[in-house]
């Protein structure tokens, strides 16, 4: 399962960003809990161990599903 997500940056309605973890066989994606003012600083976030650790906690609830 851990190949198969996709992490994507969105604009919220706010204004702020957001970043989302992307699984098969759900149809909303997980909101990886971190608002952020720029996309900039969003995708930033993603090469952070807060954001790995955030990935790989859904990541294992999804499993135990």
């Amino acid at each position: 399962m851990a190949e198969d997500y996709k992490v994507t940056v969105e604009k919220l309605p706010d204004g702020k960003w957001a970043c989302f973890l992307h699984l098969p066989g759900y149809d909303k994606p997980f909101d990886l809990g971190k608002q952020f003012k720029s996309e900039e600083r969003a995708e930033l976030w993603l090469n952070v161990s807060e954001a790995t650790t955030a990935i790989e906690l859904v990541l294992a609830k999804c499993r135990s599903r």
